[in-house]
């Protein structure tokens, strides 16, 4: 929370380091396995991506003295564009590299599967749901207000780097073998439509990555939640682990078949809206670039609809554990539909949330 209503610029780098240390203790001290490397890996990972923020930030600030006279912490101030000069490049590439370890964008994001795989069902919800939106909020919060021009000669690359993490996502996603694994890499994938959508600068671009951000909320948390709730009863998380479940737990099969469908993007869910603004707002910028982005939202089904039908549909094996899975308790339920009801009427019904949006989009292509 503070990093998302802080409006200076000295405070929303403390709280960005701050939320560190629970994750790292939600990490290490509750999580499975090889828990302890993937705290580390986290903190080590995005504690460097906090040091090349920090000064980036504290560059910025330079800058903007070096422009106006003034110095200042304060974010309205900061964004307004003035930052320039030969140092600019460097300061705008310092902030970019911390925001792009957070979100996270390939090559910086192998920190994620371990931290999500390792993590608690609660803490690969807090990491899906709100720690990975701290970068794209930073992209479009402080990183392209204050360097509009930078920003724009960038699209390339930055562009490039979120194609590169939607394709790679996915098509690691296609290879795994452990549901929270498969769940970390599709994360990858998601974010990287959120990095298309702001660097195509385009209102429907970053309109589509302002929602896709909550959307990656409602469906991947949803998916870790769904999973947590099987490991408590199973102890795995193995897609040859079970099979058949549909028979023995339902109501486990139609909210997993559900919320996977809102997380591979199935038209009148809230996750088709989010990726396709992102990537209309893409194709205007660059046809080539969002014709990639499109294959993998098409590979998003090659990863979801297999491992759904390993799990629930498929004949099962000898070692499987779906005859000691009961279904979801009344509770438990209940949890699932406070995310089904917004998954379906953000699918349904965007109009209100982007008009809600409009205006601060509007300010930020106009800038």
């Amino acid at each position: 929370m503070g990093v998302f209503t802080m409006q200076n610029l000295f405070w929303f780098y403390v709280f960005w380091d701050a939320a560190l240390i629970p994750m790292f203790f939600i990490i290490g001290l509750w999580g499975s396995g090889n828990r302890r490397k993937a705290a580390f890996k986290f903190v080590i990972y995005t504690f460097i991506g906090g040091l090349s923020l920090l000064v980036g930030l504290a560059g910025l600030v330079a800058l903007h003295h070096q422009a106006t006279g003034v110095w200042t912490w304060e974010i309205p101030e900061l964004t307004r564009g003035t930052a320039s000069g030969p140092w600019a490049r460097y300061v705008f590439l310092a902030i970019a590299a911390g925001f792009a370890v957070k979100v996270p964008v390939f090559p910086l994001h192998n920190w994620l599967p371990d931290a999500h795989t390792e993590a608690p069902a609660a803490g690969s919800v807090m990491l899906a749901g709100a720690m990975l939106k701290m970068g794209v909020y930073g992209f479009m919060r402080v990183l392209v207000p204050a360097f509009p021009a930078l920003s724009q000669a960038a699209l390339p690359w930055a562009a490039g780097l979120g194609v590169a993490s939607i394709l790679y996502g996915a098509l690691c996603a296609m290879a795994q073998s452990d549901l929270k694994r498969l769940i970390a890499f599709t994360s990858v994938s998601h974010m990287g439509f959120c990095v298309v959508g702001i660097f195509s600068l385009t209102p429907e671009g970053i309109s589509g990555a302002s929602l896709q951000m909550l959307n990656h909320g409602l469906s991947t948390g949803g998916l870790f939640l769904l999973v947590g709730f099987l490991y408590e009863r199973a102890h795995t998380r193995g897609l040859d682990d079970f099979g058949g479940l549909a028979a023995s737990a339902p109501w486990f099969a139609f909210f997993f078949a559900f919320v996977m469908l809102s997380s591979i993007g199935l038209p009148g869910l809230n996750g088709f809206v989010g990726e396709v603004l992102s990537l209309y707002g893409l194709f205007q910028a660059s046809w080539p670039l969002a014709v990639g982005a499109s294959i993998g939202a098409v590979l998003a089904a090659a990863y979801g609809l297999p491992s759904f039908q390993r799990v629930f549909w498929a004949p099962p094996g000898p070692n499987s554990h779906s005859a000691s899975v009961h279904d979801m308790t009344a509770r438990e339920q209940v949890i699932l539909w406070s995310l089904a009801a917004p998954i379906v009427g953000l699918g349904l019904f965007p109009k209100p949330l982007l008009d809600l949006m409009a205006p601060a989009v509007n300010a930020l292509v106009a800038r």
